[in-house]
């Protein structure tokens, strides 16, 4: 592991992703701590770039919060969470079984306090789209 992570190294890759971390048994998957200053946690199969970036700023600067607050991750890294920090919220964009992973979350860790949670289809679905944005929006308020 030492050697392969020195090759990368060699090669100038700094930082790497395993595309299938679903083939990785999970004894040996690192469990996910967040940081302290993490307050919402967005979980999705895609990560924001380009135009998204941009737009997914703006909802978060109506939820008063700065792209620094926030951490993404993809659905299957969301039960590899520790539970010792909590985000504020927990906003699943793009995943069909968002209820189910927050329930089996909320068990897993018994967490005391279920972070305030956003269910919404891919940002890039939503950008541009009136009744999606609406639908956001109305989820957003509903906790303020």
């Amino acid at each position: 592991m030492i050697q392969d992570s020195i090759k990368l190294q060699i090669m100038g890759i700094q930082s790497w992703d395993v595309a299938h971390p679903e083939r990785l048994p999970l004894s040996h998957q690192p469990k996910l701590v967040l940081a302290g200053q993490c307050r919402l946690l967005f979980v999705s199969p895609v990560k924001p770039e380009g135009d998204s970036v941009l737009f997914y700023q703006k909802i978060l600067k109506a939820m008063k919060l700065e792209l620094t607050d926030t951490l993404h991750i993809t659905p299957d890294l969301l039960l590899s969470m520790t539970g010792e920090q909590v985000p504020d919220w927990i906003w699943f964009a793009g995943d069909q079984h968002a209820e189910q992973r927050l329930s089996q979350l909320t068990q897993t860790l018994a967490l005391s306090r279920v972070p305030n949670k956003l269910i919404s289809p891919p940002l890039v679905d939503i950008d541009g789209n009136d009744v999606e944005r609406r639908a956001l929006w109305n989820q957003i308020r509903a906790y303020g």
